[in-house]
């Protein structure tokens, strides 16, 4: 989670087959006989080859931690970062609780191959000059959710990318079947969910503060919020807004005027009334319609993250919005 968070897929059958923004299983192995590795996935559009199976995975956001937990490949994490002071999801089956977060933030090249990690797991290099890793031999794997975190390169991100990721690292890491067995898990959950979504549609926003200095921003078009919403009978009046993550003018969300307004919390650490406290200082916030009725709704950052998580977002804005 890069200061969250924080995409709309329709509710399409899950194929498994590669995404375009990379969050497809291995696709390609090597000729050689009965040899897993040299093993080619793809990689936010690109071909990304592991020449070895990796035993020493640094993570950068919680995603990437919450997404190898799935895979069954925690236990191979030796360092973490990019978690932004704010705690480990919540669920995960092996949480690395007693592995060291080296930088907060984003972290350097130096610090990472300082680590002896083989591979990284996580939100993309925003510090790390990436011919730096490479050089190294330390490949870069991207969260799925997180290949369109600063312009739309691919298309809308949901549910059936977090599965196709937990697939693709399970390949990756050689636990097939620990990944095989958490997506049945997690598609089941899903199907519940879903049959206990209202019938009836509201008009919502999602938004959320990157920092306590912040201005708000919005879950666009092509968020995990965005696919959270519709699935639980939630129209987003940022739906045509072409990004996962953008920065809203306060204005719009007056203008909107949604019927129900879902604010994300904990990205730099703050309580849900910190947040909402924030949003209801913001000049005009008392005459939104979802402000006078009450029908605010909290989620936790780390539940509108693309990855397993999102079933908690998900349970917690069907129940909110059928309260």
């Amino acid at each position: 989670m890069r200061p969250n968070l924080i995409p709309a897929a329709t509710a399409a059958a899950l194929t498994f087959a590669l995404a375009a923004c990379g969050s497809g299983p291995a696709t390609e192995q090597s000729a050689e006989a009965g040899s897993r590795y040299p093993l080619t996935v793809q990689n936010c559009g690109e071909d990304v080859t592991i020449e070895a199976e990796p035993e020493a995975a640094l993570t950068i956001g919680h995603s990437a931690v919450a997404l190898l937990d799935a895979a069954g490949a925690s236990d191979r994490i030796i360092a973490r970062s990019g978690e932004f002071e704010a705690p480990l999801p919540e669920g995960l089956q092996n949480p690395p609780d007693d592995i060291e977060v080296i930088d907060q933030a984003d972290p350097a090249a130096e610090a990472i191959i300082g680590t002896g990690a083989d591979i990284v797991v996580g939100y993309g290099l925003f510090t790390a000059a990436p011919e730096a890793l490479e050089a190294a031999g330390i490949p870069n794997l991207i969260v799925a959710g997180e290949c369109n975190h600063d312009e739309a390169v691919v298309e809308a991100i949901g549910f059936e990318s977090v599965f196709a990721d937990i697939e693709r690292y399970g390949e990756v890491f050689g636990t097939q079947d620990a990944a095989a067995a958490s997506i049945e898990g997690f598609q089941a959950e899903l199907s519940e969910l879903e049959a206990q979504a209202p019938a009836q549609t509201q008009t919502a926003a999602s938004v959320y503060y990157w920092s306590s200095s912040s201005s708000m921003s919005a879950h666009g078009g092509l968020s995990m919020a965005n696919d959270l919403l519709e699935r639980a009978s939630l129209e987003n009046v940022y739906a045509a807004e072409q990004s996962a993550y953008f920065e809203a003018n306060f204005e719009t969300l007056l203008d909107a005027d949604p019927q129900v307004i879902v604010l994300s919390y904990g990205g730099y650490g703050e309580s849900f009334e910190d947040a909402k406290a924030k949003l209801l200082s913001e000049p005009g916030a008392t005459d939104l319609q979802a402000v006078q009725h009450d029908r605010i709704i909290g989620v936790s950052a780390t539940d509108v993250n693309p990855d397993q998580g999102a079933l908690r977002g998900l349970a917690t804005l069907i129940e909110g919005a059928t309260a």
